[in-house]
C-alpha cells in the first residue's frame, strides 16, 4: 500500500506518540484508526507482530468489535502498519512533523478528522 494513494497518516492530534491512519482505497476505505506501540518479536521460532490500536471511524458495512476478531482484517491492519512505519522511516520531514504534532498547531492542523465526541471540551477550545 502506498502513502497518499491507499492511505494517509499523521501524528494524532488527540494522543501523544500515536499515529492516525485513514484508509483511502479498498475494502476498508474510510477506516480511521490510531496505533501506538508495536513490537516485533520472535517466540519459539515464530515471528510475532503485536500492536495496539483504536478504531475511530469504521465503514458502515462493518462493526468495530467484529472487525477486531476478523483474521482477514487483523492481517490487513498489520501489513498496513508495516507500510506506515516504513513510510515514516523514509520521510525526511519526519522530525518536523513530530515536533508540529506535539505543539498546539498539531491540533489545529490535523487533516484526518474524527468525530468531535472523542475530544475533551478543553481540547476543542484551542
Amino acid at each position: 500500500m502506498e502513502n497518499g494513494i491507499d492511505f494517509v497518516y499523521e501524528y494524532s492530534d488527540l494522543n501523544d506518540l500515536k499515529t492516525r491512519v485513514e484508509v483511502l482505497t479498498g475494502k476498508y476505505a474510510g477506516l480511521i484508526f490510531e496505533y501506538g506501540g508495536s513490537i516485533l518479536a520472535q517466540w519459539e521460532n515464530k515471528n510475532t507482530f503485536t500492536f495496539e490500536y483504536t478504531l475511530y471511524e469504521v465503514p458502515n458495512e462493518f462493526d468495530g468489535p467484529s472487525l477486531r476478531k476478523d483474521p482477514e482484517f487483523n492481517e490487513f491492519i498489520a501489513y498496513l502498519l508495516v507500510d506506515v512505519i516504513n513510510t515514516r522511516n523514509n520521510d525526511i520531514e519526519e522530525k518536523k512533523k513530530s515536533d508540529e504534532a506535539a505543539s498546539p498547531l498539531g491540533f489545529r492542523n490535523s487533516k484526518i478528522k474524527i468525530d468531535p465526541k472523542f475530544y475533551s471540551k478543553q481540547a476543542t477550545v484551542i
